[in-house]
């Protein structure tokens, strides 16, 4: 895709990087980028209703918060769900240390969270 739009680079994050890099020029790369990770965010959406969406991996990340913008921007147009949508803040196993976090979360609230059982 990112070929089709007159960026050559050696892989998909390469590819949003140098897009990024491009400025004005790369913009057709991110819109269209944008768009095709909308249907997936939105299909998601639409059926669970997060309030956050966290785009994460070597393009979610090279991306950063210019492609995020842009898919919030998109899955607002396409759907009525209006999830935020931002970038990883982790480099290494994003997914493993959410869920980690999420389960370490639950455990301390029915350990510690209440004293009347």
């Amino acid at each position: 895709m990112a070929r089709e739009h007159g960026v050559d680079a050696d892989g998909a994050a390469d590819a949003v990087c140098a897009a990024i890099a491009a400025g004005t020029a790369g913009e057709p790369v991110l819109d269209e980028l944008a768009r095709r990770l909308a249907l997936g965010v939105a299909s998601t959406c639409v059926v669970l209703d997060p309030p956050l969406v966290v785009l994460a991996g070597e393009v979610g990340q090279a991306g950063g918060a210019p492609l995020a913008e842009r898919v919030q921007h998109e899955v607002a147009a396409i759907t009525l769900v209006r999830p935020r949508v931002v970038p990883t803040g982790l480099t290494e196993e994003p997914i493993l240390r959410g869920a980690l976090r999420t389960a370490l979360d639950a455990v301390r609230d029915e350990v510690f969270g209440s004293t009347v059982g």
